[in-house]
C-alpha cells in the first residue's frame, strides 16, 4: 500500500512538473516585433506550458524559413499567405494584424520625399522600382499590377535605400515605424514616406509544421479565447508599437492606391469579417 501511494504521489509530481511544457524554436533577430510579442501572448492566453528557444538560424529569406520549419530546426514562423505557402506548411488562420499588412507604406531614402509626394495614383507610382526580400509573396501581388520590384536579402535592402537608391521597400503600416527603430541610429537617411498608402487585401499568419499539433492547439485556442472575452483586439490595438504606428502613419492623410490581390488564397479569403480591421 506504501508503495503504491508512493508512487502515486510521483505520478502526480510528473504531471505537475514543468517538463510537461513544451520547447517552441524559434528565429527572429529584431528586437522590436509585434509579431514575436503576440506569439507569445496567444501562447500565454492558451494556458499551455511553453518555452520559447531562441534559435542562431539566419532567416535571409522566406524559402529558408519554410524549409527550417519543414526539418523542424525551427516550430513557428509568420508570413503574408499566399496558395503556396498554405500548402507548404500549416497556416493558422487568423490574420495577425487583422489584415492591416496590406496597407502599405513606404521606407524610402529622405531626399526622395518631395518626388514621392507628386505620386497621385498608380500610373504615377509605376514611374519607381520597389526592393523586396527574397521570396516575398508581394513581389508577385505588385509586379501583376506593373509595379516592378528588386529582391535583396533583407538587412540589405536598407543600407542599399540608405546609400542613396531611389527604391521604395514597401512595408505594413504596423512594421516600417518599428524597423525603423533599430535601423534609424546607423542609417540616418532612412525615413517612413509621408504620401502614399497602398491597399489590397492580405494577412500575415502564423505557419507551422503540419504534425505540430500540440502548437497547432496552442495557437488556435490563443486567438479563440482572445477574440471570445475581446483582450485580443485590446492587445492589438493598445500595443505600444501598434499605437505609435497608427499616430505617425497619418493614414487619414495620404494618397490611397487600391490594388486587386489575384494570389489571395480562398480559405483565406472567408475568414469571416470580425478577425479583420474595420477601415
Amino acid at each position: 500500500m506504501k508503495r503504491n501511494l508512493m508512487l502515486w504521489i510521483s505520478l502526480l509530481s510528473l504531471l505537475a512538473s514543468p517538463s510537461w511544457a513544451f520547447d517552441i524554436k524559434v528565429s527572429d533577430s529584431r528586437t522590436n516585433n509585434f509579431y514575436m510579442d503576440a506569439l507569445r501572448w496567444l501562447l500565454d492566453k492558451s494556458g499551455e506550458e511553453y518555452e520559447l528557444i531562441h534559435t542562431d538560424h539566419l532567416m535571409s529569406s522566406q524559402v529558408r524559413k519554410v524549409t527550417l520549419v519543414q526539418k523542424g530546426e525551427v516550430d513557428v514562423m509568420y508570413a503574408g499567405t499566399t496558395i503556396e505557402m498554405e500548402q507548404e506548411l500549416k497556416p493558422i488562420r487568423f490574420p495577425i494584424t487583422r489584415g492591416l499588412i496590406g496597407r502599405r507604406i513606404f521606407i524610402i531614402n529622405s531626399k526622395y520625399q518631395t518626388e514621392y509626394s507628386q505620386v497621385s495614383g498608380i500610373e504615377d507610382l509605376k514611374q519607381y522600382s520597389g526592393i523586396l526580400s527574397y521570396g516575398w509573396p508581394e513581389k508577385e501581388i505588385f509586379e501583376a499590377e506593373g509595379l516592378m520590384q528588386t529582391e535583396l536579402l533583407y538587412d540589405d535592402i536598407f543600407t542599399n535605400i540608405n546609400s542613396g537608391s531611389r527604391y521604395y521597400f514597401s512595408r505594413g503600416v504596423l512594421e516600417a515605424f518599428s524597423e525603423l527603430i533599430d535601423k534609424k541610429e546607423n542609417l540616418t537617411n532612412l525615413i517612413v514616406e509621408e504620401n502614399i498608402l497602398l491597399k489590397y487585401k492580405s494577412a500575415v499568419l502564423f505557419f507551422i509544421h503540419p504534425d505540430n499539433k500540440r502548437l497547432e492547439h496552442a495557437l488556435n485556442e490563443g486567438f479563440r479565447k482572445g477574440y471570445e472575452d475581446g483582450s485580443y483586439k485590446e492587445f492589438l490595438y493598445n500595443h505600444p508599437l501598434i499605437k505609435t504606428s497608427f499616430e505617425q502613419a497619418k493614414l487619414e492623410q495620404r494618397t490611397v492606391i487600391e490594388i486587386p490581390n489575384p494570389f489571395f488564397p480562398l480559405k483565406s479569403a472567408a475568414i469571416p469579417n470580425q478577425y479583420w480591421h474595420e477601415d
